[in-house]
């Protein structure tokens, strides 16, 4: 009798850890799989910018030190020489067009007892070599050897709190070297929600003063971007034999809803330049409703005369302008199942 009560406890204990295995491991993939659903996109702060500049918040509302423009892109990579949750980031500064001045890598672990996404940050040794890795569907060959850790015990640890993930790194623990000061501690804050990408990045001199960062704390808030496909019309002065205008078509333009352009211009022979912008209005105070507007701009005066604008609602789909010497619409483009 005790032999056979042994051998059942056995089993029973045998069961209970592997069934309590595979649920640890359902845990674990359910969390990769909402940061990848969250962390991937495009991402722009124009609209915290603009408010920043134009006249719509109080004086004491806006920061005494504005936020500089970012534009944000994070992509899955098949890199499997790194891992096998690997993240390519790139940012530019000023806008989507213009040229990204970070690419890096982050590379995610587990840690169980804490249910936390550990992920090890990388930059590139060449980075003027690396282009647009979101472009290939392919096997990306980058090794170790072709990134450096950015500094000592400098990871990012994330954590779901509600729907959002909130990460940072701890300067206490981080260590990036510095010829002129042999090192400085680097701290990071960051929040991805399904609309927004904040993230705080200070630096700060061994004896504790803040060499670099933001005395009030306000981090970049970028929202999560929807891409739409433009068309645009300009009626040029050049005449058809039938006496009718001509028209300059440009088609097939991806244009994102946080502040991204096309710039356009006629084919006459004293060309007219113009250029449309995408803007989603996410209003900081007050209960006026957000908008989702286009903009047309002469690209000869400043961002912040326009000829002519419409708008609609932020869940709008579709968005469209005729001004009769020109035309121009976006449709939304719908992510694939």
């Amino acid at each position: 009798m005790i032999k056979t009560y042994l051998f059942i406890s056995l089993c029973s204990f045998i069961l209970t850890s592997n069934a309590y295995g595979i649920d640890k491991r359902r845990q674990i993939d359910k969390l990769l799989k909402k940061f990848d659903s969250l962390v991937q996109g495009e991402f722009d702060n124009y609209n915290q910018v603009n408010f920043e500049e134009n006249d719509f918040l109080a004086k004491d509302d806006k920061p005494q030190k504005k936020h500089a423009r970012l534009y944000k892109r994070v992509v899955r990579i098949n890199a499997p020489t790194l891992g096998e949750h690997v993240y390519y980031h790139q940012i530019h500064d000023a806008g989507k067009n213009q040229p990204a001045y970070r690419k890096s890598i982050e590379v995610l672990s587990v840690d169980d007892k804490k249910q936390m996404i550990i992920a090890e940050n990388y930059r590139f040794k060449s980075p003027e070599d690396i282009k647009n890795l979101w472009e290939s569907n392919k096997i990306i060959d980058i090794r170790y050897d072709d990134l450096r850790k950015v500094g000592e015990q400098c990871y990012t640890e994330y954590q779901l709190v509600g729907k959002s993930f909130v990460g940072s790194i701890d300067q206490n623990r981080c260590k990036v070297h510095s010829k002129k000061f042999g090192y400085i501690n680097l701290r990071t804050q960051e929040v991805i929600s399904e609309s927004e990408l904040w993230h705080l990045e200070e630096g700060f001199l061994p004896s504790g003063e803040m060499l670099f960062g933001r005395e009030d704390d306000i981090p970049i808030k970028m929202r999560r971007a929807k891409n739409f496909t433009c068309w645009a019309a300009l009626k040029t002065d050049k005449l058809k034999p039938n006496g009718e205008f001509y028209w300059d078509l440009f088609s097939n333009i991806v244009l994102h809803n946080q502040g991204d352009i096309m710039k356009i211009s006629t084919t006459e022979k004293v060309p007219k330049h113009y250029f449309i912008r995408l803007k989603e209005t996410i209003f900081p105070a007050g209960d006026r409703p957000d908008v989702f507007e286009m903009f047309i701009h002469d690209k000869n005066d400043s961002d912040t005369k326009a000829l002519a604008y419409t708008w609609t609602n932020t869940e709008a789909t579709h968005l469209g302008i005729n001004l009769r010497w020109m035309q121009s619409a976006c449709s939304l483009i719908k992510k694939a199942n």
